[in-house]
């Protein structure tokens, strides 16, 4: 199965990569709430989250370079 947008990327770099540019996004949020001086709460609630979307991403990442290099070594 190829994802054929832009590179052609198998299913298992398609995960890779999404894993690791997921993390990206709320970064560039809370730089830009911090430069605005949002409200407190709503700052800790994206900041909440992107921490738990960089843990996800973490295990996400490590689950599919797994699965990359189980299906190296198997074939």
């Amino acid at each position: 199965m190829q994802a054929d947008v832009v590179y052609r990327l198998s299913l298992v770099e398609s995960f890779a990569f999404g894993s690791l540019i997921s993390a990206v996004d709320p970064v560039a949020t809370l730089a830009i709430f911090q430069a605005i001086d949002v409200d407190q709460v709503l700052y800790m609630l994206v900041f909440g989250e992107s921490v738990l979307n960089d843990a996800v991403s973490i295990v996400l990442t490590t689950s599919v370079m797994r699965m990359l290099f189980y299906m190296i070594s198997v074939f």
